[in-house]
């Protein structure tokens, strides 16, 4: 196993309340690791590791769910505040701030996992299990992001090429190491996946990763691995057997601002009181906020070209601060609370659009016009059903669908195609952008065995 040299190992561990993930007492009030000695102490740390990833600079709940819509030719940064729009300009360069918080933030959400995990072998019995796995599962998630962030994607190279460094245990302070290769990587997202399935819950679990959504993580990476038929395994299973059901075209405007959702896998929960307030999602799509994640005029021309289906509603103009747009509305926040908004990490829709994919690319091309045609009756008004599609139309429909979700350009580039970026135009899949620097302080403190990403 190569060394790895990890951000954040030093901090002490923080707790949430087991009442709710995120309504808890001060953080300075909390015990820290030594005080988990029960399921309750236990249950207070995970909700903890849940809580990180809800209201921090580059968190789920804030910038990294934008990201990939930035960067890709949907969206663009009307405002020049400058928190997001950097990262649709792709001025993310190895000194900038929004690529440290990635970096700094995934790596202490896995040291406090890995502390609470090591925590866990002390303790015993059914519940202790689930949230061992929710502790597992949230490993492969995060190793997961971080790929998509810092390394090349599979498709794109070969897996010899430099992965991440990994984190799958408590290291000494002082403990320096170098990436793994990306066929490392991912052998390790799957394992953890591989060891979470058994311990997990099949029941619906808002705001906690369950069976079904560490199930969908995987289908997800072995979609990026083109794994194609393990992928539709696991995606059928899902469709099959799960709790959950697709949004009906009544259901789909207002299903943003609530929780526990007919498709809503996985979600993280943000509370008015727990947010990432303004570096949340919903303050950089709308023109009252930063005005930062507006809809470009090619994707308006698109939207403009399916009459009748739901999805092209949840856009709208505004014109507040000057920055006059149109705009995204899944981030409207609940009760009118703009910073107060649920990423929506898995959905159903994902899934049956994975399994539309996988089945394409595995040869069986009835059985993914299906998937497409299922999700569509759920959208489109007076639909009528197609009996063969295209990868292309795939790629269009996870653009309708999971727009401002976190996918789009990596969805183009694991399939070999282009972004159409405004600000600069093409991007290629091969272009060194496509992945962002690793942040120069964490290169300098490896004392060199950290290896930078070429291009930067």
């Amino acid at each position: 196993m190569k060394k790895i040299y990890l951000v954040g190992l030093a901090f002490a561990l923080l707790t949430a309340s087991c009442d709710d993930v995120l309504e808890k007492t001060s953080s300075t009030q909390l015990p820290t690791i030594d005080a988990i000695s029960s399921v309750a102490d236990l249950t207070n740390a995970v909700n903890g590791v849940y809580e990180q990833q809800a209201t921090e600079v580059g968190s789920y709940g804030a910038e990294f769910t934008l990201l990939a819509d930035l960067r890709s030719g949907d969206f663009q940064s009307i405002s020049t505040v400058n928190h997001a729009g950097p990262m649709y300009r792709y001025q993310t360069g190895k000194n900038d701030e929004m690529v440290y918080s990635f970096y700094k933030l995934f790596y202490n959400s896995l040291a406090r996992l890995n502390n609470v995990l090591a925590a866990a072998e002390n303790l015993e019995g059914a519940d202790v299990d689930i949230l061992k796995g929710e502790l597992y599962a949230m490993r492969a998630l995060y190793h997961f992001d971080l790929a998509r962030v810092f390394a090349k994607l599979p498709s794109t190279t070969d897996m010899n090429d430099l992965g991440i460094v990994l984190s799958t245990e408590v290291y000494p302070t002082d403990y320096i190491g170098t990436r793994a290769t990306l066929q490392q990587t991912y052998d390790q997202i799957l394992k953890d996946i591989e060891t979470a399935l058994p311990l997990l819950s099949k029941d619906k679990q808002t705001g906690h990763i369950n069976y079904w959504g560490a199930l969908a993580i995987r289908a997800r990476a072995y979609l990026y691995l083109e794994k194609n038929k393990e992928a539709l395994a696991d995606c059928k299973e899902i469709i099959a057997s799960s709790p959950y059901k697709l949004y009906t075209r009544d259901e789909y405007i207002g299903a943003w601002d609530k929780e526990g959702t007919n498709e809503a896998i996985f979600e993280i929960l943000v509370t008015p009181n727990y947010n990432a307030q303004r570096n949340s999602i919903g303050y950089f799509t709308h023109a009252s906020g930063y005005g930062e994640c507006a809809a470009t005029e090619s994707f308006l021309e698109e939207l403009a070209k399916h009459p009748g289906d739901i999805r092209t509603e949840l856009f709208a103009k505004e014109t507040d601060n000057g920055y006059d747009g149109t705009y995204p509305q899944k981030y409207k926040g609940r009760d009118g609370q703009i910073y107060v908004n649920n990423p929506k990490v898995v959905r159903l829709s994902e899934v049956y659009l994975i399994a539309a994919e996988a089945a394409l690319k595995a040869g069986d091309t009835s059985a993914a016009a299906g998937y497409m045609n299922t999700l569509r009756k759920n959208r489109i008004e007076n639909y009528t059903d197609v009996a063969s599609i295209t990868l292309d139309d795939i790629l269009l429909e996870r653009r309708l669908e999971l727009f401002t979700e976190g996918h789009t350009a990596w969805d183009a580039w694991r399939n070999g195609k282009s972004v159409n970026n405004k600000f600069v135009g093409e991007v290629k899949p091969g272009d060194y952008r496509t992945i962002m620097a690793i942040p120069i302080g964490e290169i300098t403190v490896s004392r060199g065995q950290l290896i930078q990403n070429p291009g930067y």
